[in-house]
């Protein structure tokens, strides 16, 4: 329990490594159960649950449980030094880590309301919420032993339930599965405006909210779709099977009728000098396009160097690229791109404007 209470002060003040937030996030769900006997939730006894989203309630408990902290807080003064004796009456993980704890123990305990008390003690649907940042990847092990990478840029929650009353995942931007098989019990990844229900496979699902379509890649098993604009229609895949939907008619997509939605259904093609597919190349950190919209390739390029580009001229937004890009960084990617249209750009530290 020491290790919790350094790695939240940690946390507080901004010293705290990546591995060490990975190793907080696990110890939480690992202790969960046992945060009643710590003094934080002693001086919270009386605190009502609320639900992480309810913002209002939860910043009013937030205050209650740091006016609990206060009264309950050693009434040393601060520019007193304490005699050894007193020292040694402090509790354990307070002696160990006073240089974090004694300037900041209110704001730590609030950090702790925000990410523990909800955990323990909350009747509502909870959310376990992992966020990648940009250029960087997740491996998330879910508690019914699926695995599933994340790409950058991407957010995956699922409840506290899961793998017990369901297997219910949402997914804003991409990631591939690799889903333990449960007929009794089947996945359901909600992903933008679709739902792919799974019984044990391995899929990719692309879906930022930013891109202009959707993509399900199916590479081992059957996975079933179904977009919110036509619940009605299931789209079955079988192995080695793409459908794309575009949030915008696409005179590119095979379409099928879908109340406003593009739909297209395809094979996916199979690299045999590197036994890979094009779908998950950014696994390999690798990028590929095949007559993707310039500015789907820019949302592309954002996310996995950390970068914002801008159009200053709108026409080369719908314009169509392919290309394959593994070792090269932003700028020769650019200038590989302006080999084939004829646009200028240019640099203001984080940010790529292009422009005629």
């Amino acid at each position: 329990m020491n290790r919790i209470w350094e790695l939240l002060a940690k946390k507080f003040s901004h010293e705290i490594s990546d591995h060490e937030r990975l190793e907080l996030e696990e110890l939480l769900k690992a202790y969960q159960h046992d945060f009643e006997q710590s003094e934080l939730l002693q001086a919270a006894y009386d605190l009502k649950a609320v639900s992480p989203e309810d913002d209002g309630a939860l910043e009013r408990s937030e205050m209650r449980l740091r006016r609990m902290l206060v009264e309950t807080a050693v009434e040393a003064e601060p520019e007193t030094e304490a005699t050894p004796a007193e020292e040694m009456r402090k509790p354990s993980h307070i002696r160990r880590f006073s240089r974090y704890y004694i300037a900041g123990l209110v704001n730590v305990a609030a950090i702790a309301l925000i990410f523990v008390w909800p955990l323990v003690f909350s009747e509502g649907p909870l959310y376990n919420k992992i966020n990648t940042e940009r250029g960087a990847k997740t491996t998330v092990h879910l508690p019914d032993g699926s695995v599933v990478t994340l790409n950058s840029g991407s957010r995956l929650s699922y409840n506290k339930d899961f793998g017990v009353k369901n297997r219910d995942i949402k997914l804003e931007g991409e990631a591939y599965f690799d889903v333990v098989k449960n007929a009794n019990m089947p996945m359901l990844v909600s992903a933008g405006n679709v739902e792919v229900k799974v019984l044990g496979t391995t899929f990719n699902v692309k879906a930022y909210p930013e891109d202009s379509v959707v993509e399900a890649s199916l590479f081992t098993g059957a996975i079933q779709l179904m977009s919110e604009k036509d619940p009605e229609r299931v789209i079955l895949l079988r192995p080695r099977e793409k459908v794309t939907i575009s949030r915008q008619q696409d005179i590119i997509a095979a379409p099928v009728a879908a109340r406003g939605e593009t739909v297209s259904l395809k094979q996916m093609l199979f690299n045999r000098a590197d036994s890979s597919f094009d779908e998950t190349a950014w696994m390999q950190n690798k990028l590929v396009f095949k007559a993707v919209r310039f500015r789907d390739v820019a949302n592309e390029l954002q996310r996995k160097f950390n970068t914002d580009i801008q159009f200053n001229d709108a026409k080369f937004q719908d314009i169509r690229i392919t290309g394959t890009f593994a070792e090269e960084n932003i700028q020769e990617i650019i200038q590989a791109l302006q080999e084939t249209i004829p646009f200028q750009y240019t640099i203001s530290g984080h940010k790529i404007y292009i422009s005629q």
